[in-house]
């Protein structure tokens, strides 16, 4: 250990042993902790959200749609591309009429057989399975939210609403067809009010055949590359980020700016290091003297100044982790109790039940990285300042 760093801590050990802890220093340390804290918990929410939105929503939509191209050729062109799942498929827009009222619903054309490793579909029924689909007659699978809003059970006949165009492209005049409802899904986003699903064949003898391949990754973030890649051998392709990317988007600009905002609770906190050090360099401005004038250098009082704001600094970013870290794997938990107690869900009328919580470690570091540099950064010019006392100044009363 060198001597400015040993006669550093010797001055944040005398201040703690005296029992004299500025209210300045007790100021910055809490509010770097809190500061800290709350960066770290926040921003795990927000992973979490974002986490659950993209199971409940990429989980059922197609990845990656192509046209006008043989399995095999679109498997030679997916080479090097994470794959989960190739499958046939078909969208359309339908209007369903009820007693009720009348709904546009967004069906999915699809196989049961092949649906398993595709999507989540599967995993989202309330009512019934996928294999009822293939029925001797129309089938249908509705949201639960659109099944609920217009009282819908399960084998109760609905309209079906199909607009065809004439050859000419000139008008368009509505078909009815009839479909039982056979049952029933939920995925806790958006979809559950717009979403249907139907036998692929059945869709496409209503609706007119539309299909192309659904491509399913491994990695939704792949998506914007394998479209890139079909489009350059001139296929036509539609990708997720075409339909939600600016929805996730503002979603990731949402926690950019909730760790801006939160970063300046840390800077205000680090400005009272400032103050701290500050004070500390007019305490000791006869000791510094006398180093000065055994021969220490600039640069060495520097340091010794500059470990104590590092100390405080240190101490505050590790100490808002350990506190914040456990306290975000934690947060559904204690909103639980804490809804519990005030009578009321804060995420109530929500997609969640819950408020999801997903602690990354990159993001810690991030986190840890930036709070000590902001706190490191703050102790610089108060340490520099210490430099430039004159000891023949500070000595001539003494």
């Amino acid at each position: 250990m060198s001597v400015t760093t040993m006669i550093g801590l010797r001055y944040y050990r005398a201040r703690s042993t005296n029992g004299f802890i500025s209210l300045v220093t007790m100021v910055s340390f809490i509010g770097l902790v809190l500061g800290v804290m709350a960066l770290v918990v926040v921003v795990s929410v927000m992973n979490g959200f974002d986490r659950e939105l993209k199971q409940r929503i990429l989980g059922a939509v197609p990845h990656v749609t192509v046209s006008d191209i043989a399995i095999g050729e679109l498997e030679a062109e997916l080479v090097g591309f994470s794959v989960k799942a190739i499958t046939p498929f078909q969208e359309s827009q339908l209007l369903i009429l009820t007693g009720a009222g009348s709904h546009l619903v967004t069906v999915y054309g699809i196989n049961p057989e092949t649906e398993k490793g595709a999507s989540i579909l599967g995993q989202s029924m309330v009512s019934g399975e996928l294999k009822d689909l293939r029925g001797p007659d129309l089938e249908l699978i509705l949201g639960q939210s659109i099944a609920r809003r217009y009282g819908l059970g399960i084998g109760q006949s609905i309209s079906l609403v199909v607009p065809v165009v004439s050859s000419s492209g000139g008008t368009v005049k509505p078909r009815l067809y009839r479909a039982r409802l056979a049952g029933t899904l939920a995925m806790g986003s958006e979809l559950d009010h717009r979403l249907g699903v139907m036998h692929l064949p059945d869709l496409q003898k209503i609706a007119g055949k539309n299909q192309v391949m659904r491509i399913t990754l491994d990695d939704i973030f792949t998506a914007p590359l394998v479209e890139q890649q079909l489009q350059g051998s001139g296929y036509p392709v539609i990708s997720w980020t075409d339909q939600f990317g600016d929805f996730f988007r503002t979603v990731r600009m949402e926690k950019i700016m909730m760790f801006v905002l939160l970063s300046f609770v840390v800077t205000i906190a680090s400005f009272s290091i400032v103050s701290g050090v500050t004070m500390m360099v007019a305490t000791k401005r006869r000791d510094i003297a006398v180093l000065r004038t055994m021969g220490l250098s600039e640069w060495g009082v520097f340091r010794i100044f500059l470990v104590q704001g590092v100390g405080i600094g240190g101490a505050g970013v590790c100490t808002g982790l350990l506190l914040g870290v456990p306290l975000a794997f934690n947060i559904p938990s204690i909103m639980s109790f804490v809804d519990s107690v005030i009578g009321f869900s804060i995420v109530e009328g929500t997609y969640f039940s819950e408020i999801p919580s997903d602690v990354r470690l990159s993001d810690i570091v991030v986190i840890a990285i930036v709070t000590f540099t902001i706190s490191f950064v703050a102790t610089l010019y108060p340490s520099y300042r210490a430099t430039k006392l004159h000891p023949a100044q500070v000595l001539q009363y003494e």
